[in-house]
């Protein structure tokens, strides 16, 4: 199989920024991504039109027929990627997806077995930090690792670490994914980015987002706290 990345892109409502984030991905200095398939989860806005405007041979889009999570548009994209190298980015990230390329590399040259973005300074102050606080001391409870942002949903795999791993439903899919992933020793690698993307405020919808996200990880971190409690236990 040829050594290529299939780019998976879980999209809900992104008529905004879709097209940007695609076509940052199909410049010319990005030949080693062999396909770019946008999961569109029952949006109700124009991103399906969106993504259909790039006329790309490589650029399929994938349509829900509801809103299932982000979880479930990462799965359905799973089950048709071909290529031996898998990409996960968010639908926001305009022009700057192609900073992936630098999470690519140490995948590709098998430097890493899984590469996570790591973002500059938000340019403007969301929320209070909790969410990614809680997901830091989560993750460092029960892998006894650390890592800067577990949450962050830009990532590179070998397909075969996916093999392996869980990938759960709701706004907790990052942070179980990464327990998975750090409990198995693999060779994971935080990579400085120069990305960006739709950033919450604090105002009411912003403090709803991350309050629904802080209630799903919560329950993520409880459900791989009692699996771990389980094991132990037997033994």
């Amino acid at each position: 199989m040829e050594k290529k990345v299939s780019v998976i892109i879980p999209a809900y409502n992104e008529e905004k920024r879709i097209e940007a984030t695609i076509r940052g991905l199909i410049e010319p200095d990005m030949e080693v991504i062999g396909e770019i398939i946008v999961v569109d989860d029952g949006s109700k806005d124009q991103t399906r039109e969106k993504v259909l405007r790039v006329q790309s041979d490589y650029v399929f889009c994938i349509s829900l027929p509801q809103n299932c999570g982000k979880g479930a548009a990462l799965r359905k994209g799973l089950e048709v990627a071909k290529f031996p190298i898998i990409a996960f980015l968010d639908g926001d990230l305009g022009y700057t997806s192609k900073e992936v390329i630098k999470l690519i590399e140490p995948v590709y040259y098998d430097e890493a077995d899984v590469t996570i973005a790591a973002f500059p300074t938000p340019s403007i102050k969301g929320g209070f930090g909790i969410v990614k606080k809680v997901s830091q001391k989560g993750v460092k409870l029960l892998t006894g690792k650390s890592v800067q942002n577990p949450i962050c949903g830009q990532r590179v795999f070998n397909k075969t670490v996916l093999s392996n791993i869980e990938i759960p439903d709701g706004f907790g899919v990052e942070i179980g994914m990464m327990i998975d992933i750090l409990n198995q020793n693999l060779r994971v690698r935080e990579i400085p980015v120069l990305m960006n993307h739709r950033e919450t405020k604090r105002d009411i919808s912003g403090f709803i987002h991350r309050g629904k996200e802080l209630i799903d990880i919560v329950r993520i971190l409880a459900k791989k706290y009692y699996k771990h409690k389980t094991i132990v236990d037997r033994w």
